[in-house]
Parts: C-alpha cells; sequence; structure tokens
C-alpha cells in the first residue's frame, strides 16, 4: 500500500497540481486515484476535473451544457454549489467516451429486431418509394450501388422503427433505452415512408385497396400522410396525433415506376412527385408528370380524410398553401424531366421558401477520378406571397472542402456519413479500398469514427453490424445502423 506523506503530489499547492496534470491524458487521472486515498481526493477534486474537461473536451455534449458560456477559469462558486460526485461523474462519463472513440472500442451493443417490411405491392405492411433508376448525379447516369431503404427514422436521440414483437412503429429514446408505442394502426395500410424531424413524425402511407385502375397494369391508392407531435413528458416522450391530409388528390399507383418526395418542419409539408406519361398518344420519356405541393400542416385537427368517403375538410386542418405544375418547376429551372438530378429539398417555415438541391455530373470523370468536379446546384423558391428566387452554382474538386470530410479517403469511397456538428464527431462508411469496384461487395464497407483527437476504422466485424443498409445515424455518444438479420444495431461510446 502506498504510503502519503506531506511532500507527495496530492498534498501540492492547487495551482502547481493543476499545472502538472495538464501534461496528463485524461485517462491516467482516472488511473491515478487507484494510488492511495489521498491520489484519490485529489484526482476528483472539482475544481481541477472542471478545468481538464474545459481544455481537454470542451465540445463535449456534458461540457456544452455546464461551461460552454464561462470565458478563462471557471468560477469556484460555480463548481461548489453543485453536488460534490456531479463533476466526477461527468469527467468519467466523458473521458470514456472519447478514449473508446479515439480507439474504435464500442461500450455495449444493443439489437432490435425489426418487423419484416419485405411485402408486396397491395399487401399490408411496408413498401418504399423506390430509388431513381438512374440520376444524373452519376458517371453515364448509371447508379452503381443501391441500398435497400429503410424503415426507421432518427432525429436528436430517438428512433422510429416498426417492431417484430409488438407489430407496431415503437419510438425508442437511445439514451434511456426506454420505449414508447406510437399510437398509429398500421391494419389496411402500407406505410411507404417514415420521417422524424424537429420532434415531429410524419408517416406516409397508402391504402392497401385499390382505388381505381390507370390501365390493365397500374392500380392507383390513396395516399395520405399522418402527422405525431413528439412531446418530452418527465424522462418519457408523448406521441400526440396532430393531423392527417391527404398527399395526393387522385392517387398514386404502387409500383416501381411512380415515385414522390417529401421533406417537413413543424409547421409546412412538402411534396414532389414524378410519374412517367402513360398516355398512349403523348407519351415521352423526357416528359414525365411532375408537381410540388405545399402543405400548412401546423394546426392540430382530429378530421381524418382516409375515414371520410366524401373527401371534404370539415374543419381547419391542414390545408394546401401552393402547387407548383410542371410549367412552374420549368419556370424555377427545376424540372426534372427524364433524367433526374434532385438530391434533397429542404423547407424553412420562418422565411416560407423551399430549397431544392441538384447534383449532376460534369462528364470529365474518365481520365482522373480524383479530378471529378460534381456541379451542384441550390435553388430556393418562395411558396407563400411574391419574392424572387434565389439560385447558386458550386463546382468545386474533390480534395477541396466539403469533400474531404471523409478523409482519408476521398469523397468517392464515401457512402453515408453522420456528423455531430456541435461536437464536432462524425461517423462515416465508405469503401475498405478505392480500388474497390463499387456495388458488387457489401462486405467491404468499413466504418470510420472522426473526433478532434484522431481518426479510428472500427474493426470489420463492426462494422458489418452497422453498414448493411447504408445508413447510419447518431452524435458523439452513439451510432444506429442496421446489419443484414433484420435488426436495428445501437452502438453505444
Amino acid at each position: 500500500m502506498a504510503l502519503t506523506y506531506k511532500g507527495d503530489m496530492a498534498y501540492l499547492p492547487q495551482e502547481i497540481f493543476q499545472m502538472i496534470i495538464q501534461h496528463l491524458e485524461p485517462v491516467d487521472l482516472v488511473r491515478c486515484r487507484r494510488v492511495s486515498s489521498s491520489w484519490y481526493r485529489a484526482f476528483t477534486n472539482p475544481v481541477s476535473l472542471a478545468q481538464v474537461l474545459k481544455v481537454t473536451f470542451p465540445l463535449a455534449k456534458e461540457v456544452r451544457e455546464l461551461v460552454g458560456q464561462i470565458k478563462g477559469p471557471i468560477p469556484y462558486d460555480t463548481i461548489y454549489n453543485d453536488p460534490p460526485e456531479k463533476w466526477r461523474l461527468i469527467f468519467d462519463r466523458v473521458t470514456e467516451r472519447y478514449y473508446r472513440l479515439t480507439n474504435g472500442i464500442p461500450r455495449s451493443v444493443q439489437t432490435i429486431d425489426f418487423q419484416d417490411t419485405r411485402t408486396a405491392p397491395g399487401e399490408d405492411g411496408y413498401f418504399s418509394v423506390p430509388h431513381w433508376n438512374s440520376h444524373s448525379s452519376h458517371p453515364g447516369s448509371f447508379i452503381d450501388m443501391l441500398f435497400e431503404p429503410v424503415f426507421w427514422t432518427y432525429n436528436e436521440g430517438l428512433v422510429v422503427y416498426p417492431d417484430e414483437r409488438g407489430r407496431c412503429l415503437m419510438l425508442l429514446d437511445v439514451e434511456t433505452e426506454e420505449q414508447f408505442m406510437v399510437p398509429f394502426v398500421t391494419i389496411d395500410k402500407v406505410i411507404r415512408r417514415m420521417r422524424l424531424h424537429d420532434r415531429l413524425l410524419v408517416i406516409e402511407w397508402a391504402e392497401s385497396e385499390t382505388f381505381h385502375w390507370l390501365n390493365d397494369q397500374d392500380s392507383v391508392h390513396r395516399h395520405f400522410a399522418t402527422s405525431f407531435e413528439v412531446n418530452a413528458v418527465g424522462r418519457g416522450w408523448d406521441i400526440v396525433f396532430r393531423n392527417e391530409w391527404k398527399i395526393m388528390f387522385l392517387g398514386h399507383p404502387l409500383g416501381e415506376r411512380d415515385r414522390f418526395f417529401s421533406c417537413h418542419s413543424r409547421s409546412h409539408y412538402a411534396i414532389y412527385t414524378w410519374q412517367p406519361n402513360r398516355s398512349l398518344y403523348t407519351a415521352d420519356e423526357d416528359a414525365p408528370i411532375e408537381s410540388l405541393s405545399i402543405w400548412d400542416i401546423s394546426a392540430a385537427s382530429g378530421y381524418r380524410p382516409s375515414q371520410d368517403p366524401t373527401g371534404r375538410p370539415k374543419d381547419n386542418g391542414p390545408r394546401q398553401v401552393a402547387s407548383f405544375a410542371f410549367r412552374d418547376l420549368e419556370f424555377y429551372s427545376v424540372r426534372q424531366r427524364g433524367l433526374p438530378a434532385i438530391m434533397r429539398m429542404d423547407i424553412d417555415s420562418d422565411s416560407n421558401s423551399i430549397s431544392i438541391t441538384e447534383v449532376r455530373d460534369n462528364a470529365h470523370m474518365d481520365f482522373n477520378v480524383l479530378e471529378y468536379a460534381p456541379w451542384t446546384r441550390i435553388i430556393t423558391i418562395p411558396f407563400i406571397g411574391q419574392g424572387p428566387a434565389w439560385q447558386r452554382e458550386v463546382q468545386t474538386r474533390m480534395e477541396i472542402a466539403p469533400w474531404t470530410v471523409t478523409k482519408p479517403w476521398p469523397c468517392y469511397c464515401a457512402i453515408c456519413e453522420s456528423i455531430d456538428e456541435k461536437a464536432q464527431v462524425s461517423f462515416c462508411i465508405s469503401y475498405a479500398s478505392s480500388k474497390v469496384q463499387a456495388g458488387f461487395d457489401k462486405t467491404l464497407l468499413l466504418l470510420t469514427i472522426h473526433t478532434p483527437h484522431g481518426i479510428r476504422t472500427l474493426p470489420q466485424e463492426f462494422s458489418q453490424q452497422l453498414s448493411y443498409t447504408g445508413k447510419i445515424c447518431g452524435d458523439e455518444r452513439f451510432v444506429i445502423g442496421e446489419n443484414d438479420l433484420n435488426q436495428l444495431v445501437v452502438m453505444k461510446f
């Protein structure tokens, strides 16, 4: 047993002690507590721990919340007004997390069984909106690697997914591991997409029963969107129905050729539809039927159009505030035609505008992949009132930000990245080698962790547990993905 006396480190003046510990790694400060009881008290002193946290981990979630607004040394009264164990617990938690992140060692791995989402069109269950068969962002317009769409959604520590045991939609609080049922009846419904954003869950779905037939092959089904507010109540969550609306007036076929894409905020919902022209006389592959509609979904309403055969709203619920036909889209230069370039949509309720991002191939990739410079354009359109459209173009090489975020591999090797901007921590799925021919072997995917302290690639057995569908989400505390066993995987650090 180590002896303590007035000359050892534990009894040094506080100013000198803090100067010494600045040269130690945070994990070493935890190990030093094992020397003796006096060392334990010295290395759990809240004054010392608080200063180390602010200097070493200033971007960690807990540190930002506690000392982010304090400039210079942390005042003693701020520290001593807290319970004595508070700073030790926070220090240990943050130190362990970043030790595991920088070394690629997860603290725990949790798996949750999904309900089987592989159903045929027209059956109860799930039928995703299909990907584009071709897209102008790819050389030759051929999409080289298609991952299966996912039926789970993540936002700010919450995940909504189809539960295997309950045969219903569940909300998971990743931090507390508590689960809450979403009050959405899935019987006689075909779920097309789910999206949780800004604490508002929007479920896009179709009736399983055919509404009418376009021709001998294509059946039309009525499509609706249902929204739920996700409100914090104590240490749990209350999921409350807000409203429901019919997202397409004449319905939409359940097939591989018809597509729609959407986005939403707390108060607005936007949907872009793209359908092939099926006319026997005017059919043109380069002239599909396109439209963009904006809805105000801010008002709560008990009216459900799916239960009303008349289809006429009876209260002040969701209402359409803007509609852009193909001529309007042509005017704003966002009509996609037969070779789409649209990559994403973002709606801004404060300015009543929607931004459409397009990415096109520059047709100069054959000679050197490193010189590939994708052409990106963002067009912002007002959907309420009068105002100009804002168009900006970006053309950049991959060695220039933001393409270098996936370093040490270039952009063309990356598949998906989840970024915690406040903590400057990111998780990236990428090909194991730039020499891999894209699209033919999903086992050659690796997950890389980027922190302010370094870069670490997870072992392949961990990477495979998260990368099967090519989608990951999370923040500095955890990363979420899907494996090949139809399971949601939560890897905590």
